[in-house]
């Protein structure tokens, strides 16, 4: 590990959240919590739940993405390849990869999950795919909180996330090989998100725009 490696571990960057501390305050009364993050557990957000009864579900979901599925259709118009059939194909791949990982005990029902900028390395199948998978697991008073790349070509990509504060976020360049990002407006990335809808936003001056969710669940849960 290099110096600079070390000393990015020993002292993140910390960024300001106006939207975090909205939604844990509306925990507050809740006894029991359950969380998701996409990440990796970090020492910060471990520190930050622990004065409180509550579980966390580290994914580390990344690391799903560093080689994805290909799935090729064998349905043809003419000599054509069927790009609709070949896409359900592309996606049922993804789902299973997914529902292999976002595999909780049963009775998982999440309050609060923090996707961070997991949704900018997935295209619209694979996150269709994850937003279905993790469905299941979703309590009707579910929110969650992500970061969006709406510009390409951004430069504060490839970050590890955590919860320094309750206004606070901890950020470390990530350990995980660099993926490919997709920039896409809001509308188009909640479009995949079937149970959440944006309840706030805010456009960081770093260009990545914020946002909170909350639930609109429409599946049957398990």
């Amino acid at each position: 590990m290099t110096l600079a490696a070390r000393e990015s571990l020993a002292y993140p960057e910390t960024l300001p959240t106006r939207l975090v501390p909205d939604l844990l305050d509306r925990f507050q009364k809740v006894d029991y919590l359950q969380v998701f993050d996409t990440g990796f557990a970090v020492p910060e957000t471990i520190d930050h739940f622990v004065s409180r009864k509550c579980r966390l579900h580290f994914s580390a979901a990344y690391e799903l993405l560093q080689n994805p599925p290909v799935a090729t259709s064998s349905k043809r118009d003419g000599r054509l390849i069927d790009k609709k059939a070949q896409d359900q194909a592309l996606y049922q791949a993804w789902r299973e990869r997914f529902d292999q990982t976002l595999d909780f005990p049963q009775g998982t029902r999440f309050d609060l999950c923090f996707f961070w900028d997991f949704f900018n390395y997935t295209d619209d199948i694979a996150l269709k795919a994850f937003s279905d998978s993790l469905s299941p697991y979703l309590k009707d008073s579910a929110v969650g909180h992500a970061y969006v790349l709406l510009k390409e070509g951004h430069p504060v990509l490839h970050r590890s996330f955590g919860v320094a504060a309750k206004d606070e976020i901890v950020v470390r360049p990530a350990h995980w090989q660099a993926l490919p990002a997709y920039a896409r407006p809001q509308a188009r990335v909640t479009s995949m998100l079937q149970d959440f809808r944006v309840n706030h936003s805010v456009l960081r001056r770093d260009g990545l725009l914020e946002i909170s969710l909350k639930a609109q669940l429409a599946n049957t849960q398990p």
